[in-house]
C-alpha cells in the first residue's frame, strides 16, 4: 500500500499511508481508538476504496470492489470481535463462517 489516504464526511481519517507486507508473514496493527486501522484494514480487504493512494500484490496494481476480490488475490483479515462462540475452538472461531469442507 502506498500513500493510502481516506476521508469520511470530510474528516480526513488516513493520509499517506504506506504499508508493506511480504507473502507469508503475520501483521498486527495496533494504536489508539481513532487512528485509522480498522479503517486502512477495510480498503486493503475491499470493504472500503482508497480515496488517494495504490495497493499492488506482486507488483501489479489492484483495487477490490468486494472483500471476496480482496480473499480470491490471498489477502484475509481476521476481525477483532468480541461475539465469539464459546463451545468452539480458536481455529473454528477464525473461520466461522468460511469453515473449510471437502467434496464440497
Amino acid at each position: 500500500m502506498r500513500g493510502i489516504g481516506k476521508s469520511f464526511l470530510g474528516v480526513r481519517v488516513l493520509s499517506g499511508v504506506d504499508l508493506d507486507v511480504t507473502a507469508g508473514e503475520v501483521h498486527a496493527v495496533v494504536g489508539e481508538n481513532g487512528a485509522g486501522k480498522s479503517t486502512l484494514m477495510k480498503i486493503i480487504c475491499g470493504v472500503h476504496p482508497p480515496d488517494e493512494g495504490t495497493i499492488e500484490i506482486d507488483g501489479h496494481p489492484v483495487s477490490f470492489g468486494h472483500p471476496l476480490e480482496a480473499q480470491r488475490s490471498g489477502i484475509a483479515i481476521i476481525y477483532q470481535e468480541f461475539n465469539l462462540l464459546p463451545e468452539r475452538t480458536v481455529a473454528e472461531n477464525v473461520f466461522l463462517g468460511r469453515e473449510p469442507v471437502r467434496r464440497g
